[in-house]
């Protein structure tokens, strides 16, 4: 009996001594959560241990991106006005007055090469710590993503995904790459996230980007500021108005743009036209390329191998615009500067 009695009062000890620290801490997160918020205690907890959709993780960073344009961005005066566009974007971000209305759709269209991905890129570099690497960066690839096999399951995919990225960060970056492959219909899916609604199945889209890339409209583009020069404009002197609507007009009956609603809705905000690149562009591109690699004065004969690959159109009478601008310039230069340092050993 007396056995009994004593594992009983040890018994309870044990759980009044074992509990009573449990008690304090859930009641010390509960003090501290009144406190503090619940905001506070994750961002001294989780958010060091995953991205969280934060000033830390993503400082919306305009100078940052300023400077990436810059520095990098060879060739192309429209495209600075991203600036612009994403300052307004963020501006209304923290304002109650100047609230967001829909979300922000910016369409980059003109000939492969002269730098679409790499405006993105840096977009994303800006905004988010992890870049590209973000969880809230999403890249849809054109025909990968969006062939024209089962339509209607391909649709209801695209909308959960949205959906999902967003309802974590709000101001999460979508990204639509070679609209230009792939299937008609397939963006209208989410015309609702891209329009003038507070919450689409209860999800705000207002402050999130969307970005669509693609080849539609390069010709057209080409022609248009062939025309500009010979009414004597200048490159930095073209302005939106000489290219949006025939880049409207020439996306609206191609590829994934083809009679959607995002272009005959008026949903997409801005169409930025790059420019086709000429000789002084690439060999800049080339230049920067070449420094990326370690080697920051490539002689005459490294420069002319580099630049062999580069043709030049719209005509071999008006060999103006170099037709694929400095994409080739990834493979090129590590040739090249291979195929001279084994010259340079023998």
């Amino acid at each position: 009996m007396s056995n009994n009695n004593t594992h009983i009062c040890f018994t309870s000890n044990i759980y009044y001594v074992s509990t009573e620290p449990i008690s304090i801490i859930a009641g010390s997160s509960i003090l501290i959560g009144t406190f503090f918020g619940w905001d506070a205690i994750k961002s001294n907890t989780i958010c060091h241990f995953t991205e969280c959709c934060d000033k830390k993780y993503v400082p919306y960073d305009i100078d940052k991106l300023k400077e990436l344009l810059s520095q990098k961005m060879f060739g192309q005066p429209l495209v600075t006005e991203l600036i612009n566009i994403l300052s307004a974007h963020k501006e209304a971000l923290h304002h109650d007055t100047k609230r967001n209305k829909k979300a922000l759709v910016i369409s980059l269209h003109g000939w492969s090469g002269v730098g679409k991905n790499y405006a993105t890129s840096m977009i994303a570099d800006s905004l988010f710590i992890k870049g590209m690497e973000s969880k809230f960066v999403k890249m849809f690839m054109g025909k990968k993503d969006f062939d024209c096999t089962k339509i209607h399951e391909t649709q209801m995919k695209l909308i959960h995904d949205v959906k999902m990225i967003v309802k974590d960060c709000p101001t999460s970056l979508i990204i639509f790459d070679e609209i230009h492959e792939m299937c008609p219909t397939i963006l209208d899916a989410i015309k609702p996230m891209l329009d003038h609604h507070h919450a689409v199945d209860g999800i705000d889209f207002r402050d999130s980007i969307f970005v669509f890339i693609s080849n539609i409209g390069g010709k057209e583009i080409s022609s248009k500021l062939l025309e500009l020069y010979n009414e004597g404009l200048k490159r930095n002197e073209v302005d939106f108005q000489n290219f949006e609507p025939i880049i409207r007009r020439t996306a609206y009956s191609t590829g994934g743009f083809e009679k959607s609603a995002t272009i005959a809705q008026n949903l997409i905000d801005h169409y930025i036209p790059f420019l086709p690149l000429e000789q002084q562009h690439v060999e800049t591109c080339a230049l920067a390329e070449f420094r990326a690699h370690g080697i920051y004065h490539p002689t005459e004969e490294m420069m002319v191998d580099a630049l062999s690959v580069i043709t030049y159109g719209p005509t071999e009478d008006q060999p103006i615009f170099a037709n694929n601008g400095c994409k080739r310039f990834t493979k090129q230069i590590p040739y090249v500067i291979q195929k001279h340092k084994v010259k340079s050993d023998l």
